[in-house]
């Protein structure tokens, strides 16, 4: 026997870590190549759902699903990496000679679902709501925004490096020895939600062969990682129905007799309809200790999500149970007689040990960071929406952008790490009430943070030009383009502070290099158009004042301008047809008028036939 279970287990720990060896490798070649696979990432089918764009995580997904819906939940213990990483976890720990107790919760276990219907079916929902079309699928580049396949941004929907690694430190370690073996997959995993589900109609599963009996030795639900009752569903139903398998063959390995093995048949959710008595489990809370423990999860999800523009949703839930389950540990040690947490007493006989003081202390600590970056996250949260409302209003309400000023100023007082979106709306409401010096030191922060952060330096070039500081916006936008030569914005930028400083020829080059890197930047092929004309290439400017309107048709300046270059070609019907837009798009402005009636003039001068708009 021990040598079957050592060859499941070797077999799968060799798939397992070829998955991260492929993982590896595909990170190595993006380094290696600057292009590559996208990311096989599962949360991109959100992307597909929502946009229609059909993403390799997607088709990634839905392989797995189908194969899911036909051979059961095998994927999660044999390419899942962050099952990997708890595996892992359980085993180091048992080296040591630690074996975490897995806690039983009843309302923990809805979690993954929830997560699961908030990711993929709520948006959708809202969208319906909404009135909104359904997305045609589709394939794209990166040049059209999100590339489906193959990709420059490898890092497109993936946390930082290391926000990644205490992600898999929380959901793969930590959570193991608080909660138990495979706990994040059991409490947390959105995708085990959707594959247990699919699971329960597969007819690939494990079952007792025919003809033969089990014992009820238990020895295989001893051996069962997922905590699944294998003997107790195996006499009921002939097979495992709980969606909580998945599929390691450890149980098989183990039994004594022999008795199981994986085939198929009817799925689970016809021998759980067929059985006479269901399979009862058992759990660790009373109903008022899961209504806290419940509590404490959404308060904990709610504060560390988002929290710093840092913490995903995956890192968020783990947070979430670990926290939860410490707070109710706590009630406990205050209310109990007898307490204990991860198998080590904290309290025994009505006395605290040394540990369970220990552990009050820690609890203190944390509750208090957990307050202080609830209250972080709030005014954060509330002065971004405030500032939302101001919107691009130029005479916004006084004491609407004082309240976003003072929850913005408070989250950045008080946090513990610097937030560039924070202090880039910080900046912008600064320049609104011309405290100029104080909007320039919320860009530096952000460049102190990140000196390649293009959207400060541009922000910071913008003040030194609004400022008169001519030289120090060129610096500044210099600084852009060198840090992100593809960055069309920043080449704008530098463009229009070129030109403000007697220097159009590098003014047009870099026009001319905006456009190269986006055909479609209409302000680029305006002001490039513009700038030729005056320069004297008067066709050449006529060729980019064109496809500026074609581009932007309610750009009233653009038609304007037009119609100046065609008419010092002699094209005067063609410009009484572009000022005749321009009128249209502002009628009240006396230069469009007086140019309008020049033309008119003009043509009449000459006899030229009369407009159908006369």
């Amino acid at each position: 026997m021990a040598r079957r279970r050592a060859r499941y287990s070797r077999w799968r720990a060799g798939t397992l870590i070829l998955v991260h060896v492929l993982m590896s490798a595909h990170i190595i070649h993006w380094l290696a190549c600057g292009k590559t696979l996208a990311p096989l990432e599962f949360n991109e089918v959100m992307h597909t759902l929502e946009l229609g764009i059909v993403t390799a995580g997607f088709l990634f997904m839905s392989t797995a699903m189908l194969a899911t819906l036909l051979f059961g939940r095998f994927f999660c213990s044999w390419g899942c990496h962050i099952l990997a990483l708890q595996d892992l976890c359980a085993w180091l720990l048992a080296r040591v000679g630690i074996r975490p107790k897995a806690i039983r919760s009843r309302v923990l276990l809805w979690v993954p679902v929830v997560a699961a219907g908030y990711m993929f079916v709520w948006p959708q929902v809202v969208r319906l709501w909404a009135g909104r079309e359904v997305p045609l699928l589709h394939v794209r580049t990166d040049r059209a925004g999100w590339a489906s396949f193959m990709t420059e941004n490898f890092w497109r929907n993936l946390p930082s490096p290391g926000i990644a690694l205490l992600t898999f430190g929380i959901v793969g370690f930590l959570i193991v020895f608080v909660l138990g073996s495979r706990s994040f997959c059991a409490y947390g995993c959105p995708y085990g939600a959707v594959f247990g589900l699919l699971d329960r109609f597969a007819p690939g599963r494990i079952r007792l062969k025919p003809g033969q009996s089990c014992e009820q030795c238990g020895i295989c639900t001893a051996g069962c990682q997922s905590h699944v009752r294998v003997h107790e569903e195996i006499a009921r139903y002939g097979m495992i129905v709980d969606s909580a398998c998945e599929k390691d063959l450890d149980c098989i390995a183990v039994c004594p007799s022999q008795s199981l093995h994986y085939g198929f048949g009817p799925p689970a959710i016809l021998g759980a309809v067929r059985a006479e008595v269901a399979v009862r489990k058992t759990y660790d809370f009373e109903w008022y200790e899961e209504c806290v423990l419940l509590l404490a999860f959404l308060a904990c999800v709610l504060v560390f999500r988002g929290l710093y523009d840092r913490i995903p949703f995956f890192l968020s839930i783990g947070l979430g149970a670990i926290i939860a389950y410490c707070i109710v540990t706590l009630l406990q040690l205050l209310a109990r007689t007898d307490v204990s947490w991860t198998r080590r007493k904290l309290k025994f006989g009505g006395r605290w040990t040394a540990l369970g003081s220990a552990y009050f202390v820690g609890m203190m600590a944390l509750l208090v960071l957990v307050v202080h970056s609830g209250l972080v996250h709030f005014h954060s949260s509330r002065g971004r929406r405030l500032a939302e409302q101001i919107g691009v209003q130029v005479a916004a309400e006084p004491e609407l952008v004082n309240r976003a000023l003072g929850d913005l100023t408070f989250s950045w007082r008080w946090g513990l790490v610097g937030v560039d979106r924070d202090d880039l709306i910080l900046a912008d409401l600064y320049r609104r009430q011309s405290r100029l010096d104080e909007a320039a030191g919320a860009l530096r922060r952000v460049l102190g943070r990140n000196e390649t952060h293009v959207e400060a330096r541009l922000a910071l070039g913008q003040l030194a030009e609004h400022s008169g500081r001519l030289e120090e916006a060129l610096t500044q936008y210099q600084v852009a383009v060198a840090t992100v030569p593809s960055s069309h914005h920043a080449r704008y930028r530098l463009a229009g502070a070129l030109f403000s400083a007697g220097q159009p020829d590098e003014a047009a080059v870099q026009l001319q290099e905006c456009i190269r890197l986006d055909p479609a930047f209409a302000s680029a092929h305006y002001d490039l158009g513009a700038l030729l004309v005056e320069r004297g290439d008067t066709v050449g400017g006529i060729a980019h004042l064109r496809r500026a309107v074609e581009l932007e048709p309610a750009n009233a300046d653009a038609h304007y301008n037009l119609s100046v270059a065609l008419a010092m070609t002699g094209a005067l019907t063609e410009a009484e047809r572009e000022i005749e837009h321009a009128a249209a798009l502002r009628p009240g402005d006396l230069q469009t008028q007086a140019f309008r009636r020049y033309l008119r003039e003009l043509r009449d001068d000459r006899a030229l036939p009369k407009t159908p708009s006369e």
